[in-house]
């Protein structure tokens, strides 16, 4: 992409997903609509019964995925989310959450315990990118 067709902002100006794993950890689990669980089995190349069966925890018409050692199922350690084109949309917006915009507070609390963001960044010069890249639709278009 040339520097003419190149957006005003990318999300990479701000937040590069590390894959550190941070955001993947706690005894919650993520919720997935029809869509997430869609692009899930596409990723996994598996049936929808065996992805459903092996992955996600289903309360009646709630379809969650499960929670292993206090991780997400698709955790590991080593290589981060096994699942990364396929995770879920909740998974792709983190961490840029509007909240962050909010209050500096909540910009501080996600900021520091995220390594992927720029770390040098003002809140001011953040919150300006931002809000660029929500008016543009870019904000839960993350980096792989």
């Amino acid at each position: 992409m040339n520097d003419e067709s190149r957006p005003p902002y990318q999300v990479s100006d701000i937040f590069a997903c590390a894959r550190c794993g941070f955001c993947c950890q706690g005894e919650t689990t993520v919720s997935l609509d029809r869509h997430d669980q869609d692009r899930m089995v596409a990723a996994l190349h598996m049936s929808r019964e065996e992805v459903a069966a092996k992955y996600w925890r289903i309360t009646g018409s709630v379809v969650q995925m499960q929670i292993r050692d206090g991780h997400c199922i698709f955790y590991h350690p080593d290589q981060g989310c096994t699942v990364h084109e396929g995770r879920p949309w909740r998974c792709r917006q983190w961490p840029l959450h509007p909240s962050m915009l909010a209050e500096e507070a909540n910009f501080l609390t996600i900021t520091t315990s995220c390594p992927g963001f720029a770390q040098e960044m003002e809140y001011e010069e953040f919150c300006r990118i931002f809000r660029a890249l929500l008016a543009q639709g870019d904000a839960g278009k993350f980096a792989a």
